[in-house]
């Protein structure tokens, strides 16, 4: 592509490679950088708010955004990130999903962060439309991160919504060489393809609205032209991108691992009333289990979900509504019991 062309377009990123997903997460980094830019003109000086104003800047964004142009060098950075995030979505789709819902500290996941995410995904596509869906249904406008994460949980393991692995796979391995049989974490029954066809842009589209108006859901994909100079220089961003310890192929179980206390280290609830920093750590081994075995049913990865989940909220009253809204009547706790009085004062302690 580059021997003809100093830059790329919009047009060209959406056939850049053969794997869809690389070239919707550089468009999504476009866009965002487009987003940005937008914001960036909000001088206080100025009255944006006047209609005038916001139908020129809008556009002026939209006729910029109907010409991309990206060097070769400012490709490859976006490229190589691209290709990591869309393997990352691929081996583990819940890593990659809750990144993508606490992209922003302390932001509520929103209508607009939910299409957003529709929109520039492929590979399991159903769970993002299914986020976007529970939020519908919540009648809500925006929720609380970790309620969206909350439900990535009841439905990640849900093979009605996860694509076929191998054909993605498959689709990676045309472009840069690939053990498939080591990176094979699951198979499906499911498989899912689009198509994406040209539109001529309106005057007041983005490009970013009008590159996705014409996809339907069902349609083969045609096979993109595959360009020279783009196959190579995957290729060599991949090289050295495996060459690097690869943290996103991490399993959730390590991820959210509590790393227990010594049978030595054991003390007793009580007897420590200091601040804690974070309630994971804070945990003896007695008490881990005593939680495990009577608050979470005796299943472990509930137990860490939950306190990972209340590592990240805000305050004592926000931890407080999870434990009795959420886990309380999910696991049918005795409120008066030991484990319960335990958990909250160790919580409490946090936030001391």
């Amino acid at each position: 592509m580059y021997r003809s062309q100093d830059v790329v377009t919009g047009a060209g990123l959406l056939k850049l490679t053969p794997v869809r997903q690389v070239n919707l997460g550089i468009l999504n980094r476009l866009f965002e950088e487009w987003k940005n830019n937008a914001a960036a003109f909000r001088s206080p000086y100025f009255d944006f708010s006047n209609d005038e104003v916001k139908s020129a800047l809008e556009e002026f964004m939209n006729t910029a955004s109907q010409h991309i142009a990206v060097k070769r060098a400012d490709l490859e950075p976006l490229l190589s990130d691209s290709v990591k995030e869309s393997l990352k979505l691929l081996l583990t789709p819940a890593n990659y999903f809750e990144d993508k819902i606490r992209a922003v500290p302390d932001a509520e996941f929103t209508h607009e962060k939910a299409e957003q995410l529709v929109k520039y995904t492929h590979i399991h596509r159903g769970v993002a439309e299914a986020l976007l869906g529970r939020l519908t249904d919540s009648g809500s406008d925006s929720v609380y991160q970790t309620q969206a994460v909350s439900w990535l949980y009841e439905f990640k393991d849900n093979a009605d919504l996860i694509d076929d692995i191998e054909q993605h796979l498959v689709q990676f391995a045309e472009v840069f060489p690939m053990n498939i049989s080591e990176l094979r974490i699951q198979e499906a029954d499911k498989s899912a393809a689009q198509t994406q066809q040209p539109q001529q842009p309106h005057k007041h589209e983005s490009f970013f609205d009008s590159a996705f108006s014409q996809l339907e859901p069902g349609t083969a994909r045609p096979q993109a032209p595959r360009a020279e100079p783009a196959s190579a220089v995957i290729s060599e961003i991949v090289a050295k991108a495996n060459a690097q310890p690869s943290a996103e192929r991490d399993s959730l179980n390590n991820r959210f691992k509590v790393d227990l206390p010594k049978p030595t280290d054991d003390k007793s609830y009580g007897s420590v009333s200091v601040k804690v920093e974070n309630i994971a750590g804070s945990i003896p081994l007695g008490q881990r289990f005593m939680f495990v075995n009577q608050l979470f049913d005796r299943n472990s990865e509930h137990f860490d979900k939950a306190i990972y989940e209340l590592d990240r909220v805000k305050s004592f009253e926000e931890a407080e509504n999870l434990i009795w809204h959420r886990y309380a009547s999910k696991y049918a706790w005795d409120v008066n019991g030991e484990a319960v009085t335990a958990l909250l004062a160790i919580v409490k302690r946090k936030f001391a």
